[in-house]
């Protein structure tokens, strides 16, 4: 079986999809998934299901919700009960998220820049969309900003890798979009200006900074961290593009409150 929960929730068994109606069912598996192959306490289902709202019947029906959802599994073992939960059995390899975060990982560990784009790509590839549909239950929720916040790192670990093989230019336009949506995430910021600068675009690195500035400002009472200041004197002190510039931080330092 192949479980995809980085968008539409999806269920493939061989070539064949397995349909997964209701938004309860859905939510049901997304808890299950989320917490794979351990046993998911009974209260704990239930207060995904009806949000912490009182349910006089809530364990019953949560039967009746998980026999229709083994009903719809091809391999209906696999969700199984015991110690007062329910566990789904997921094997390696078979839900989306996992091969998404192995890859993620596999490229964080390499020093080759070629290899880090070619295995963030591939994670890339299987994001989809909102994790889980975008179903707003806390501890979905939770796992949905927990990956989101991946995502954008990955991106951010991309255009890096992507710098250091002299894609400038190209790196510039797609974090362009990157900060467009974005805006307050410094070390995309910062990726940003040494990309424009590194391609010859040095105004447009100076404009970048300005944009990241006022926006530091205006949303958070805040100058931006010393990185992106300190590459803006480089920039204005003239310095070669990129020479002795050090990969952009993956945690920058504290901001300034401006008074």
């Amino acid at each position: 079986m192949r479980f995809e929960v980085l968008g539409t929730f999806t269920i493939t068994s061989g070539s064949r999809s397995v349909p997964l109606r209701g938004r309860m069912r859905r939510t049901l598996l997304g808890v299950l998934l989320v917490r794979a192959n351990t046993f998911v306490p009974v209260d704990v289902l239930t207060e995904a299901l009806w949000e912490s709202r009182w349910e006089p019947r809530a364990v019953p029906k949560l039967h009746w919700h998980v026999h229709k959802l083994r009903q719809a599994l091809p391999e209906a073992d696999r969700l199984g009960f015991d110690n007062g939960g329910y566990r789904l059995e997921v094997h390696p390899g078979e839900l989306d998220v996992e091969t998404f975060e192995t890859l993620g990982s596999q490229a964080l560990k390499s020093s080759d820049p070629a290899q880090r784009v070619s295995l963030i790509r591939q994670a890339l590839a299987h994001w989809q969309g909102a994790p889980y549909e975008g179903l707003d239950v806390p501890l979905l929720s939770d796992e949905t900003m927990r990956l989101a916040e991946h995502r954008l790192a990955l991106l951010e670990e991309l255009y890096q890798a992507e710098l250091a093989l002299g894609r400038h230019a190209s790196a510039a336009v797609e974090l362009a979009d990157l900060v467009r949506r974005h805006p307050l995430r410094q070390r995309a910021q910062y990726l940003l200006m040494d990309a424009l600068w590194r391609a010859g675009r040095t105004s447009d690195a100076l404009a970048a900074y300005r944009r990241a500035r006022r926006v530091s400002i205006g949303q958070l009472g805040l100058e931006p961290g010393p990185e992106l200041r300190f590459l803006e004197r480089r920039i204005l002190a003239g310095d070669a593009a990129g020479a002795g510039v050090s990969p952009a931080p993956a945690l920058f330092g504290q901001v300034r409150y401006v008074r």
